[in-house]
């Protein structure tokens, strides 16, 4: 359980680099018959799947597994310093792997900056740790020359050896979006999906658009405007784009922010993928290109959109009139021009802009309504999903199937996420009486890191293949799901789903000197429940692994063709190209750049996860 240091590790590869050179004429001799190296992988996958067809071992035998984990450059306790014995969250996981699953346990942590590397000379060497990191790690060229070398074992095979887990990751209602996200081209899966889920959701379908999953009831986007400017110079909050321009032009002309220049602005992050995003919404574009529609799956580029030459032109008026901020990247980025004080507006979850610094401390964000810009196109509405996937990890055919079963059951045991998301029971928290819910407790800053939620202060992939919001479907408390906006409302949804009543948030924003304040969360599902003619809009991407003929194409392509899209939306706004010429300049990328191949690619992608949650291909680009 050794955290490995950089020096040591780049050494350690450095001789098993030398090691193998050392044999590389022998090894090259060995595979120079192609068929000859084919057949020994293959033996190898065919030995291992023999092996999942014997019967179980016995349950009370303890079983060895071993994790190869990963530690990022943080402040926090790592895994290394958990093993002291001091926390007691980590002596708690350990005790239900060692003894509730009976598994010999053992981890060996990597820094991030040096995991790629190790894992590579693992890989080199053909001794590959039983569970490592691999999805988002490593290329989906290495990946699926792992898989065709049968070197990752097939996870349906691994669940035959578990019990809870099994049943969890065929279920439609539970973790199968999981196994539709890891699906490759032969149809199973060699890697797991750590999952970022939330208990509490909402179903942001209407009558005519179905969405593939529910969203966070925190999770709808809207551009956030600075409530006390409103509120200073008299104004209501915007509710199209005549009153949006109108607003900002009063900020500036009133210089409601005190600096003598007009430089209270919207936050358009031109020149980057997400400059759509925002005032976009309103237009009826998604918000970053080749994000596929929740509701049919198909594949969305902003320039081949109803409404994209209008958002460019009004965009273009915001830019001529200094309205525009024009640097950023992603609206998650902006904290530190927003605490400038300059930032008038931008898009974004409500619930969590609301309150950042602005540099003004009575200064805070409240959404617009869902905004439609143009008569006949729907405004969208961007939403998070509730379900969503990022790292992923594998097993390799060399470990023991059955301990890899029991350490899926690990993972999706209730008693594991209650540790990781809250920490000791007893001591940070406890249930209430009928178990609907939770009560915790004021830990000190020396018993947070040990008694307090592992997910916040040590644990993130090192120890365990856990990180985000793990199965927060499953277990979360309290389980809430909506699909009426105004119930959701009444109900105090937003505040239920993490333990308060409205009352009790609002009080602790009145503690931080903000009275009187509503949440802007919440006022997002008043505006749905206002108006359900929008058109919902996605966050994620559910984009499966790429086949090496796909990822040779998205090589080819992928930089230069999205380099050239967001320049020319970028270009037009600032006024150096035109909405005259947009059909040409489509055009060339279908013609020069790649766009109906990439886009073909990319949609084919989502379709094998359409496809493995049961829902129908979209149609590929004629």
């Amino acid at each position: 359980m050794n955290l490995k240091r950089l020096l040591a590790l780049l050494l350690a590869v450095l001789m098993m680099v030398t090691l193998f050179s050392a044999c590389a004429s022998d090894k090259e001799d060995d595979k120079k018959d192609d068929t000859a190296a084919t057949d020994k992988t293959d033996d190898k996958a065919e030995d291992k799947k023999d092996e999942t067809e014997v019967d179980k071992p016995d349950e009370t035998e303890k079983l060895a597994i071993e994790w190869m984990g990963s530690q990022g450059a943080t402040t926090h306790s790592t895994g290394e310093e958990a093993a002291t014995g001091e926390y007691e969250t980590y002596m708690a996981l350990m005790d239900i792997i060692e003894n509730r699953y009976n598994l010999d346990y053992s981890y060996t942590i990597i820094y991030d900056d040096a995991y790629l590397t190790t894992l590579n000379g693992f890989i080199a060497a053909d001794t590959l740790p039983d569970m490592f990191r691999t999805r988002e790690m490593l290329t989906d060229t290495t990946l699926n020359q792992l898989i065709n070398n049968g070197r990752l074992a097939s996870v349906d095979e691994i669940l035959e050896y578990s019990d809870a887990a099994k049943s969890f990751y065929n279920d439609g209602d539970a973790l199968l979006y999981l196994k539709a996200f890891a699906t490759v081209e032969d149809g199973n899966w060699y890697y797991v999906p750590l999952p970022n889920t939330t208990g509490s959701s909402f179903d942001f379908s209407t009558d005519k658009y179905v969405t593939r999953a529910n969203g966070q009831i925190h999770g709808a986007y809207s551009v956030c405007v600075r409530q006390d400017w409103l509120d200073k110079c008299g104004l209501a909050m915007p509710t199209n784009t005549d009153e949006f321009y109108q607003a900002i032009e009063t900020f500036q002309n009133e210089d409601v922010n005190g600096t003598g220049a007009k430089e209270e602005r919207y936050v358009g992050l031109l020149g980057s993928d997400f400059q759509t995003s925002g005032v976009g919404q309103w237009f009826g574009l998604p918000y970053t290109d080749f994000v596929e529609d929740p509701a049919t799956g198909v594949l969305e580029v902003s320039c081949l959109t109803d409404g994209y030459a209008e958002f460019c032109e009004y965009m273009n008026t915001l830019y001529n009139n200094n309205m525009v901020y024009i640097e950023g990247s992603h609206p998650w980025g902006m904290a530190t021009e927003i605490g400038a004080n300059v930032v008038a507006a931008l898009g974004m979850m409500p619930g969590n802009l609301q309150f950042w610094n602005t540099g003004d401390p009575a200064g805070y964000y409240m959404p617009m309504p869902i905004v439609h810009a143009v008569e006949g196109i729907e405004g969208r509405l961007l939403v998070q999903e509730s379900q969503a996937a990022f790292v992923g990890f594998s097993f390799s055919t060399e470990c023991d199937y059955a301990a890899a079963g029991r350490m899926m059951d690990f993972l999706v045991d209730q008693d594991v996420f209650m540790i990781f998301k809250h920490g000791i029971e007893g001591k940070a928290w406890d249930w209430n009486e009928d178990k609907s819910g939770i009560v915790t407790y004021t830990l000190t800053e020396e018993e947070l890191p040990r008694l307090g939620a592992a997910q916040t202060y040590w644990m993130s992939n090192n120890c365990f293949p856990i990180n985000g919001g793990h199965h927060g479907n499953l277990w979360a408390v309290p389980q809430i799901v909506y699909d009426d906006a105004q119930k959701a409302v009444d109900e105090e949804a937003y505040f239920k789903q993490d333990n308060l009543t409205r009352q009790e948030w609002k009080d602790i924003r009145a503690q931080l000197g903000f009275e009187n304040v509503e949440a802007g969360a919440e006022q997002m599902l008043k505006y749905v429940a206002a108006d359900q003619t929008y058109h919902p809009t996605a966050y994620y991407s559910y984009t499966t692994m790429a086949t090496n003929e796909e990822a040779e194409i998205i090589a080819t392509y992928e930089t230069d063709l999205k380099t050239y899209l967001v320049e020319l939306c970028t270009n037009i706004v600032v006024g150096t190209k035109t909405v005259d010429t947009l059909d040409e300049d489509v055009q060339h990328a279908l013609d020069n750049l790649g766009l109906k191949e990439y886009y073909n690619v990319m949609q084919t992608r989502v379709n094998r996860y359409l496809e493995a949650i049961g829902r129908e291909a979209a149609p590929l680009m004629d």
